[in-house]
């Protein structure tokens, strides 16, 4: 098999599986209300929001150990 036929063929399969992925999406809100969504949309953002927090505190510790002051960006 080609380098080119190889490349193809895994762009291809790339778009099914975001096909797949997009269906199996669509599958789900119609199964789920609406309310559900709303929950896992906070849900994921409180789960961010606390891994921020603990790679904030672990920068901290790092740049106080370390002496280097943290730049903001």
């Amino acid at each position: 098999m080609t380098a080119e036929a190889r490349k193809q063929w895994r762009e291809e399969a790339r778009a099914h599986a975001r096909a797949a992925s997009r269906e199996f999406r669509e599958a789900l809100k119609a199964m789920l209300p609406e309310r559900f969504w709303q929950h896992l949309k906070a849900a994921r953002r409180e789960t961010l929001l606390s891994v921020r927090t603990v790679l904030d505190g672990l920068l901290e510790e790092e740049t106080s150990s370390t002496g280097m002051g943290r730049s903001e960006s």
